[in-house]
């Protein structure tokens, strides 16, 4: 398989012609080509085909027709204008592709500076826990030196940065990223295609990654047992009422409590973020409690996602029963139990007012 890193590595540049391209990428051509962007520039220059150190320029002789001039053999041939197109390699769309694969929000930029930076996105709360990944493309030893500088002037929490590969890592550099704290990613030993012709992450890069995301960001710890519901409560006897998107104020009988989505269970393992399961109870809670196919929210999705919300609801709360049930007509969803959304108490005190603009004559 020839992938592209090393293909990119012997880029000055993040952008060649279509012939540079076909030849830099052989038979695997056509499986990348969906990372490769047409720009609106043509080469001035093209390499000849089997003869790495001639190159023939490109002179275009009437509008659309071009030939290459050789200057070792002095001669003139014709050019494809196809040939000349330049390609850019997308670094955009490969974030989305890693983003897939390890789990961030993808904010892709060019980082500021004469190299290809680029900041990737953002694994956990931008604001708070979690940590950037970024990417650096060079061709030579010096620019990845300087780059890696950049990287640790620019950013002091620790980071994961992507390489095409370890080539022009100096000892230095992986030691100044180990005392940071960093992980350094080769892309040529860690994002891979399988089969199928789906990009995949290596055993040793998922590894890698998990580890250093738990050791920035520790496994949400859960609440063994379950809710002190009193004896004999149906799911008519709770109520909800979410504080904000990651506390529930939980009422049944004379036992209340204030609770996160992670003392429910309902936190995904990966991310340490509310899980799907509490992100439809939300979802729920702001329609009321009741869902049709005419909500905002409304996917399919959601049936499973109702089937796994039941189950942990009736685990934690230890009633029987369904506590998110079908509605009369089979074409929607109700919860038995009160659920409410963040501030419907003000919502409902300001609707409940009169109105005073008669009063104001």
């Amino acid at each position: 398989m020839n992938q592209p890193w090393q293909a990119l590595e012997s880029l000055n540049d993040v952008a060649t012609s279509h012939l540079s391209w076909t030849q830099l990428l052989g038979d695997d051509f056509v499986t990348h080509q969906h990372l490769l962007v047409p720009i609106k520039e043509l080469a001035a220059a093209l390499p000849v085909p089997g003869r790495p150190y001639e190159w023939l320029e490109i002179v275009e002789v009437e509008d659309g027709v071009f030939e290459g001039y050789n200057e070792k053999t002095e001669e003139y041939v014709p050019v494809d204008r196809r040939d000349i197109v330049c390609y850019e390699f997308s670094f955009g769309k490969l974030a989305a592709e890693l983003a897939s694969l390890v789990g961030f929000d993808v904010a892709f930029e060019r980082l500021g500076g004469p190299m290809y930076r680029y900041r990737l996105g953002h694994y956990g709360n931008p604001n708070g826990s979690g940590f950037s990944l970024f990417l650096a493309k060079v061709s030579d030893p010096r620019r990845l030196d300087w780059c890696i500088d950049a990287f640790l002037a620019e950013f002091q929490r620790p980071f994961v940065l992507f390489l095409t590969s370890k080539r022009m890592l100096s000892s230095r550099n992986e030691t100044m990223l180990d005392s940071r704290g960093s992980l350094m990613v080769p892309l040529d030993q860690s994002l891979l295609l399988g089969d199928d012709g789906e990009w995949c992450l290596s055993p040793w890069a998922r590894q890698q990654i998990i580890a250093f995301r738990d050791r920035l960001m520790p496994p949400a710890k859960t609440v063994a047992g379950r809710f002190p519901t009193p004896s004999g409560s149906r799911w008519g006897d709770l109520e909800i009422r979410f504080c904000n998107s990651e506390k529930i104020s939980v009422i049944i009988g004379d036992q209340r409590q204030v609770l996160t989505f992670s003392q429910l269970g309902l936190v995904d393992s990966r991310s340490g973020k509310p899980s799907k399961q509490w992100e439809l109870l939300l979802k729920f809670a702001r329609e009321h409690g009741m869902m049709t196919w005419l909500s905002p929210d409304a996917c399919r999705k959601n049936r499973k996602r109702r089937e796994l919300l039941n189950k942990s609801l009736q685990r934690f709360f230890d009633i029987d029963g369904d506590p998110i049930e079908l509605t009369d007509d089979k074409k929607g969803w109700r919860c038995v139990f009160k659920l409410q959304p963040e501030g419907w108490e003000q919502a409902f005190a300001s609707s409940s007012q009169p109105d005073r603009q008669q009063d104001d004559w």
